[in-house]
């Protein structure tokens, strides 16, 4: 996994507070496990490690599922390795100094090539396998918004803009939509920009879904996780405000339109076993409440 970024993008914020993420992966074999790389260019917070720049890797870890993380951190032109071992527990970041501040935009340092960082992490997860079986189905969506669209749905309604519909093949019944909300104001705070995952479903009595919104050019993600119940309607997050969603300089629209890209994990859990009947020819497999008849015949 590499987390790519440009100099410019720490120019643009507040160097006190800012921090940039990664892209969000997920483990093909531990499922819903989500990780991305964090980077602050100063702390600022700690006083023993006030003025580092510290790199850390995010995992949605949690007391009933503790994820092993076995991971080296890197910098290649800079010369920069850590091996690290932790434990996560919960959702959290755990990482390692990169250097001092003043040294990551030294040019001299080589931490930036070309106005880039690349940084480097290779590694393993482990994690103990769930007593119950789960059944999981990765979805992904790219929605490409039209700025005229998104002011035109200002002036005449405030339900915002809604994607195209993708059914989950892996699960008959299921499908699911994004929402974006340009303009929502809530306890009469300020206006918002806000974008929302639909899920539509019968047959299961709960969805847990672990996913994450990107709008590279703006540097924006966030990654979230829910469970949904076929009455649960929508979980989302906010994106930024509205006055930012339509400043140039914030760059969240590259020639008048709005790239959002969607990915994430549907899971569901599943007792699964196998039920023999009279012979060896002759059987039924159990998978939930759904049965199978197998039959074999001699000929």
């Amino acid at each position: 996994m590499d987390l790519v970024d440009k100099e410019n993008d720490f120019a643009l914020k507040d160097i006190e507070t800012a921090c940039l993420k990664g892209k969000y992966f997920y483990a093909y074999n531990i499922p819903g496990l989500q990780y991305y790389l964090k980077i602050y260019p100063t702390t600022g917070e700690d006083e023993d490690n006030r003025g580092e720049t510290c790199v850390y890797l995010h995992v949605n870890g949690s007391k009933k599922r503790k994820i092993t993380a076995e991971f080296t951190l890197s910098v290649k032109s800079a010369n920069f390795s850590k091996y690290l071992n932790y434990v996560y527990d919960c959702d959290y970041g755990w990482g390692d100094v990169l250097c001092k501040t003043e040294e990551f935009f030294d040019s001299k340092r080589k931490y930036f090539v070309d106005g880039e960082i690349t940084i480097k992490v290779k590694g393993i997860f482990k994690a103990k396998r769930p007593s119950t079986s789960i059944i999981s189905a990765s979805i992904s969506l790219q929605w490409r918004i039209k700025e005229y669209d998104l002011k035109v749905e200002m002036e005449e309604s405030a339900n915002g803009l809604f994607s195209e519909t993708v059914e989950v093949s892996t699960f008959p019944e299921v499908s699911y939509y994004l929402q974006f909300v340009p303009n929502e104001i809530e306890d009469g705070n300020q206006s918002q920009a806000c974008v929302y995952l639909h899920l539509e479903f019968e047959d299961e009595e709960k969805i847990k879904v672990v996913y994450d919104f990107c709008i590279d050019s703006a540097s924006y993600r966030n990654g979230c996780q829910n469970i949904f119940k076929p009455e649960s309607g929508s979980w989302g997050c906010r994106v930024c405000s509205t006055n930012d969603l339509f400043d140039p300089l914030k760059e969240f629209m590259v020639n008048g339109v709005l790239t959002i890209d969607f990915n994430g994990i549907l899971m569901v859990k599943k007792d699964q076993f196998f039920t023999l009947k009279r012979n060896d020819y002759d059987f039924m497999i159990v998978v939930g409440n759904k049965k199978i008849q197998v039959s074999f015949f001699n000929f």
